[in-house]
């Protein structure tokens, strides 16, 4: 059997492009300890969480609130020499937005786009975030061990990364009143210079 010589090459330059533009990946999943603890909350607790916000697409709903870490436990202003006009950025420019949902709907894919300075080829920058020690009870959190967190696929461009969730959205129970109750995501970005956050990511629910 012969092959039409440009049907390959189509087949081969569509395949190196989507590779090049799409990434899919099994979900990653953080423990909260490995931001920080309680104690050192001021170096790494840049933005307490925010009250629920409510999103809809496609027909589905979810409740959404935010929080923003630096995972590099460097709060500019806990610095020894902090620079003023950094104040409210992380210095290292590693920056962790952290997002926790509850839905009821079935198979919800949640995207976040606008993503200035993600790199999505890096599995470590995105996933799911878990309470996994009494040490930090202060962070927004999974309540619940990494067994209980479904097969989540993950699909990233340059930025912005999908989260989908299989089958009914999963109900956990509440952590402490700052761990909060959810699926609890986080995506990691590489503010470059390391200023203050600016236009915040899009949510996007379908």
């Amino acid at each position: 059997m012969k092959t039409n010589p440009s049907t390959a090459q189509f087949a081969l330059v569509a395949l190196i492009v989507l590779s090049a533009t799409t990434l899919l990946f099994a979900v990653t999943i953080r423990g909260s300890s490995g931001n920080g603890e309680d104690s050192g909350a001021p170096h790494w607790l840049l933005l307490g969480r925010s009250k629920n916000l409510s999103l809809h697409g496609n027909g589905k709903t979810a409740t959404m609130r935010r929080e923003i870490v630096c995972p590099n436990q460097d709060v500019e202003n806990t610095q020894p020499a902090p620079v003023l006009t950094l104040s409210g950025s992380c210095d290292s420019g590693a920056t962790m937005l952290v997002y926790q949902l509850q839905s009821t709907a079935a198979n919800l894919a949640v995207t976040f786009k606008s993503l200035a300075g993600f790199d999505g080829t890096n599995a470590n920058n995105f996933g799911v975030m878990i309470c996994d020690s009494p040490n930090n009870t202060i962070e927004l959190c999974t309540n619940a061990p990494a067994s209980n967190i479904p097969n989540i696929t993950t699909t990233t461009t340059k930025g912005s990364v999908t989260f989908t969730v299989p089958g009914t959205f999963p109900s956990y129970s509440a952590g402490t009143a700052q761990q909060g109750q959810g699926l609890t995501f986080f995506v990691i970005i590489q503010e470059t210079p390391p200023l203050p956050l600016g236009m915040q990511p899009t949510v996007v629910i379908q």
